[in-house]
C-alpha cells in the first residue's frame, strides 16, 4: 500500500472510530465508563416500611459489582428518588430521571398505583424498564412492552392461589378481604374473587382502607362482624400490623392469609403474637431457606447493617436489580438499547442469587411465573407447598 493509500485508510478509520463513539455517545445514561439507572421508590410515607430496605438492597448490590470491576468496563450509579408513595409524585421523579439525570433504565418503582401512572410516559421516551414493583397483571394485553422486563407477581394469580390453598387444604368456606384502595389492593382483591368462585366458597365482606389512614380499629370491627373464617390481606406493613394487632383486642382470631408483600421478618416486630400462624405467598428463596440468599443478605448487610432488619424486603431488592445487571453482562461492550433488550431475551430458565429460573424471551417480558405458600411459625417461615404456576400473561 502507497504511503498515501496508508493515509487515506488511516483517516477512514478515525471516522468509523468517531461515528462509533458519537452513536455511543447518543445512548441515554451510557459512557465508556459509567451506566446510570434510575428508581423512584417511597423512602418517605406509608410505604417506606418496604421503600428503604429494598432501595437499600439495591444499592448495596450495585456497590458489589462495582468494587468488582463493574461490567463490561463500566460502572453502575444508582440514583434513587423518594415518591412517598404518590403516583404524581413518582410521575414527576421519572420525568427528572429520564430528561434530567439522563438514565439508561429505571429498575423498580414501586406500588401499583405509582407505575399505572408513569407506563406510557415509559413507552413514549422508550425508557428500559426492569421490574416495576406492581401487579404483573397490569401488563397483559398492554402493547408497549418492549423495553419491559417483569419477575414480580401478578396479584390476581397470587389472591386466586392463596384462596383455593385455603379453601382446598385448610377448609375454608369464608372470606373477608382488607385491602388497600387503589391498583395494588383490587387486583388482590380481584383474585381473592376469583379463588372464591373457582372453589364454591363465599367472600363475605371487602374492607377497604385508604394509605392516608392511621386507625384501623373501624375496620378490625367490620371484619370481625362478617364472622369470615380467614381473612385476607393485601396493605402495606403497618397497616396488616395494625388491623392485625386490633383484630386480636376485641377477640377476633381468623385464619390470616397475606400477600407475599408482606412476608418479612420484620412483620414479627410490627405485629407481636398476631403476626404467628399467618399463611404467605412467596416467589424466591426467603432468607432462613436458603444458604445462597442468607450469603446475600450478610454480604449486602456489611455495608449497610440496618438490611439485616429487613432481610427479605432488602433481599426483594436485589432480585429487582439482578436481572438488569445479568443483561448488562450478556449485551456486551457496545450497550445500546435495543442490543440490551437483546441481550435480555436470551435469558433462559436463569437463576440470579435471589431469583431464579428466569425466562423472557421476544414474545416474552414476564420472567417468573410461579409461587409457593409458607406459614409464619415462631417467628420464622415453614414452607407448606412446591411451586405452583401459574399462565404467562405477557
Amino acid at each position: 500500500m502507497t504511503v498515501v493509500g496508508r493515509g487515506v485508510a488511516g483517516a477512514l478509520l478515525v471516522v468509523l472510530l468517531l461515528l462509533s463513539a458519537s452513536v455511543q455517545s447518543q445512548e441515554r445514561g451510557v459512557t465508556p465508563t459509567e451506566v446510570v439507572i434510575g428508581t423512584s421508590q417511597p423512602l418517605t410515607g406509608p410505604a417506606s416500611f418496604w421503600g428503604i430496605p429494598v432501595t437499600g438492597g439495591m444499592d448495596a448490590y450495585v456497590k458489589l459489582a462495582n468494587e468488582g470491576g463493574g461490567i463490561n468496563g463500566r460502572k453502575i450509579r444508582l440514583v434513587a428518588l423518594d415518591d412517598g408513595y404518590q403516583p404524581t409524585r413518582a410521575v414527576a421523579n421519572v420525568r427528572e430521571l429520564v430528561e434530567s439525570t439522563g438514565v439508561f433504565a429505571i429498575v423498580g418503582l414501586l406500588g401499583s398505583a405509582n407505575a399505572f401512572a408513569v407506563r406510557d410516559y415509559m413507552v413514549e421516551k422508550k425508557v428500559i424498564w426492569i421490574n416495576p414493583l406492581a401487579d404483573a397483571s397490569m401488563w397483559t394485553g398492554f402493547k408497549g412492552k418492549q423495553y419491559l422486563f417483569v419477575t414480580y407477581v401478578s396479584y390476581t394469580d397470587e389472591g386466586r392461589l392463596l384462596t383455593e390453598y385455603a379453601a382446598k387444604t385448610l377448609g375454608m368456606t369464608t372470606f373477608a378481604v382488607f385491602y388497600q384502595n387503589d391498583l395494588f389492593g383490587k387486583k388482590g382483591l380481584t383474585g381473592v374473587k376469583r379463588g372464591a368462585d373457582a372453589t364454591k366458597t363465599r367472600i363475605v365482606a371487602t374492607v377497604p382502607y385508604e394509605v392516608t389512614d392511621r386507625d384501623y380499629s373501624g375496620h378490625a370491627v367490620k371484619l370481625r362482624e362478617s364472622k369470615a373464617d380467614a381473612v385476607v390481606l393485601y396493605s402495606t406493613p403497618t397497616a396488616a400490623a395494625q388491623v392485625v394487632k386490633e383484630m386480636a383486642k376485641i377477640g377476633y382470631r381468623p385464619r390470616l392469609i397475606s400477600t407475599s408483600a408482606l412476608a418479612d421478618p420484620a412483620m414479627f416486630a410490627l405485629a407481636g403474637e398476631a403476626w404467628n400462624d399467618v399463611i404467605l405467598a412467596a416467589y424466591f428463596p426467603l432468607p432462613g431457606t436458603d444458604s445462597k440468599v442468607d450469603e446475600v443478605v450478610a454480604t449486602i448487610a456489611k455495608g449497610n447493617p440496618a438490611l439485616a432488619r429487613a432481610p427479605i424486603n432488602a433481599v426483594a431488592g436485589v432480585s429487582f436489580v439482578e436481572p438488569f445487571l445479568e443483561g448488562l453482562r450478556r449485551t456486551g461492550p457496545t450497550l445500546t438499547r435495543d442490543k440490551f433488550v437483546a441481550a435480555m431475551e436470551t435469558i433462559k430458565n436463569w437463576d440470579g442469587d435471589v431469583v431464579r429460573g428466569v425466562t423472557f424471551g421476544p414474545d416474552r417480558r414476564h420472567g417468573v411465573t410461579r409461587i409457593y405458600i409458607v406459614k409464619t411459625e415462631g417467628g420464622q417461615f415453614k414452607r407448606l407447598t412446591p411451586d405452583i404456576a401459574y399462565p404467562v400473561g405477557f
